[in-house]
């Protein structure tokens, strides 16, 4: 019980430093933008652990898999950011069918490596957790996602423009949505 209300504790802390998502119209700095990815990775740890309720011997087992399984994705995710570049801003009709097919046969070639790891990562994990705790993660990654989209849209306002801050707030259960 003090474990999570020290994690929550440090989430409503990280969550109250609104310079994380304040908006300035210059382009942030490489060091601005792993400073904020840095506080995403805590709060979202944060938020992961009071949400599947690690035991703390689960906790000494689980976040070193969650690591190396987020490091993959994260490599994942920049390796078909690259292939997006390639091709932006150029409409499917523009494009050659060659250029066309070779799209498609990459972004197949994203979604089986992204299964693949995502298969490894939960046989890895039921090793050291409950079927039931796993589900429980995939929630509460897709939990913590949505509040983060309904926030930054919250930020964005209509047009995407400034307009009110949307909340991470405490998880469900100890708070209404």
């Amino acid at each position: 019980m003090k474990n999570r209300i020290t994690i929550l504790g440090l989430l409503l802390m990280l969550v109250s430093f609104q310079p994380i998502f304040a908006q300035d119209h210059k382009k942030p700095s490489k060091e601005q933008i792993e400073k904020r990815k840095a506080k995403m990775k805590a709060m979202k740890r944060a938020f992961i652990g009071i949400e599947i309720e690690l035991t703390p011997e689960e906790e000494k087992s689980f976040w070193p898999i969650y690591d190396k399984y987020e490091a993959k994705r994260e490599a994942l995710r920049n390796e078909h950011k690259e292939l997006r570049k390639q091709y932006k801003g150029k409409e499917p009709e523009e494009m050659t069918e060659a250029e066309a097919k070779d799209i498609l046969a990459r972004e197949a070639s994203f979604r089986e490596r992204r299964l693949e790891i995502d298969k490894g990562f939960d046989n890895e994990l039921k090793t050291v957790l409950s079927a039931k705790k796993i589900l429980m993660l995939h929630k509460a990654e897709m939990k913590f996602k949505k509040q983060l989209l309904d926030r930054m849209k919250g930020r964005r306002g209509p047009g995407g423009h400034g307009g009110p801050r949307g909340e991470f707030g405490p998880p469900p259960h100890m708070m209404e949505d």
